[in-house]
């Protein structure tokens, strides 16, 4: 991987598309270790029901928004996004759940 690029010193679209890319494969790799944790959650979890928490929720979207606003972030599109991967991810902790569960 190669060094980080600051945007301002960017002087063509490549090397921004470049830095950009850099920045994608390590969300991938956040966001792969994150999955790992959250199929131990799944694994530890013993219904199916257990995998939606509105509270944990609702404190995890308070979190994120307001570190979005320290980063100075859209916090209505951080959000989004995560929302979209909690929803994700309370799917496919259902999805292990029940398969054990039909396993026994």
């Amino acid at each position: 991987m190669t060094a980080a690029k600051l945007p301002a010193e960017c002087e063509t679209k490549d090397d921004v598309r470049a830095e950009i890319d850099r920045i994608d494969q390590a969300l991938l790799n956040l966001f792969a270790e994150r999955h790992g944790y959250v199929t131990r959650m799944a694994e530890i979890k013993t219904d199916p029901h257990e995998a939606f928490d509105p509270a944990r929720i609702e404190a995890v979207i308070g979190k994120v928004r307001g570190l979005s606003l320290d980063l100075d972030l859209d916090e209505d599109q951080a959000e989004l996004i995560w929302r979209t991967l909690i929803s994700w991810n309370i799917n496919y902790e259902k999805g292990i759940i029940a398969a054990r569960k039909r396993a026994k």
